[in-house]
């Protein structure tokens, strides 16, 4: 499930929540994702860099005691899939698991104390972390959990093998990659500005680095697996015009969807624009009717949401809406597949999708 996660909305998000299924959309719960396999861990080598966000405590977590577990229904704070049937739900101080795509539930050993997030890329291979805290790792389908190797951690997802996260002191916090299952983290450098959102697709990671003082337009940094970054400019921050926020989410076919939220001295308008060739060239693309919070995408569909209570999906008959969570918003929506995503709600709702967005179901946890 690919995602994409905002740094410039973690506050917001963290009182929640989004994995882009996603997406920044995908579960972009951020554009869509194959399930990534667990790899052998990794050892340090002379890329590896030590730096103080590295420095994760060294005793185990300790999980929520069984008198502090939810006896009722769960209210979501994050949502992780890595195939069409196997996914987790955290909240209420509990970690639950389904294989079957959400029908049943199995409650799991709690999780590690404090945690907000989760993100899974395996079975057996799973990242918790709370809001900017540390972060903890699972070898073993979350039956024992261990120190991940970062602190302060805003935000990570997970594809094809590798893991990513946005880690570190702010404002300018640390890129960071390592091999599934390994806590020896590549430092790949600095985020592009003071917030930036991490999507990923494949081996491909996506970081935005928004609007910032000065003004530093906003930009993108390109990684394709172990290559060097790619520094692109975005094809809405030309001329004399301010994009406070820009978001970014790839579809489950790797097609990344960009909407960006502009303001000159006449009117504040969305610009939406589509690459195929990961972000080196851009194509203009039809705008979401209202700013969005985040967007993903599956091939044919593409999926904006914001803090209001509706998820819009644009389909060949233009922009509808296609989920209401009225009197709140979304904090995250993704893809596993074509066909099969969920919906986030800021008020701990979770939804399902089987038919690409036209109809969506809620899910009691």
């Amino acid at each position: 499930m690919s995602r994409c996660f905002s740094v410039y909305a973690a506050a917001l998000v963290a009182l929640v929540a989004l994995v882009a299924l996603a997406g920044c959309g995908s579960s972009k719960p951020g554009s869509g994702q194959l399930p990534a396999a667990a790899s052998a861990p990794a050892t340090a080598s002379p890329s590896v860099t030590a730096s103080p966000s590295v420095t994760a405590a060294t005793s185990p977590p300790t999980p929520a005691s069984p008198s502090a577990r939810a006896a009722g229904p769960i209210d979501v704070q994050d949502v992780s899939f890595v195939s069409a049937g196997q996914g987790w739900v955290l909240g209420s101080g509990e970690l639950v698991t389904t294989t079957d795509g959400g029908a049943s539930w199995t409650r799991l050993p709690g999780p590690p104390a404090g945690a907000a997030h989760i993100r899974f890329a395996s079975p057996q291979v799973g990242y918790a972390w709370s809001a900017a805290g540390p972060l903890w790792i699972t070898t073993d389908g979350a039956a024992s959990w261990q120190p991940g190797g970062l602190t302060q951690v805003l935000s990570l997802e997970t594809a094809a093998g590798w893991v990513w996260s946005i880690a570190g002191a702010q404002p300018y916090p640390d890129i960071w990659r390592a091999r599934v299952g390994s806590t020896a983290w590549t430092n790949l450098g600095s985020t592009p500005d003071r917030s930036a959102t991490l999507t990923v697709h494949g081996d491909v990671a996506y970081v935005v680095g928004q609007q910032g003082a000065g003004p530093i337009a906003p930009s993108l940094d390109v990684f394709a697996g172990t290559q060097p970054a790619r520094h692109e400019s975005l094809p809405c921050g030309q001329g004399q015009t301010y994009v406070p926020f820009a978001a970014l989410g790839t579809s489950t076919d790797g097609l990344v969807y960009l909407v960006c939220d502009v303001m000159t001295n006449q009117a504040q308008t969305q610009l939406a624009y589509e690459s195929v060739n990961e972000g080196s060239s851009w194509s203009a693309g039809k705008p979401p009717p209202q700013p969005p919070q985040g967007v993903t995408a599956v091939a044919g569909g593409r999926f904006a949401w914001n803090l209001g209570p509706d998820l819009y999906q644009l389909t060949g008959h233009g922009w509808q809406v296609s989920l209401i969570n009225r009197g709140h918003g979304f904090s995250l929506v993704g893809f596993e597949t074509n066909t099969q995503g969920v919906a986030l709600g800021t008020n701990g709702y979770l939804w399902i999708t089987r038919n690409a967005g036209t109809s969506w179901r809620r899910l009691t946890v």
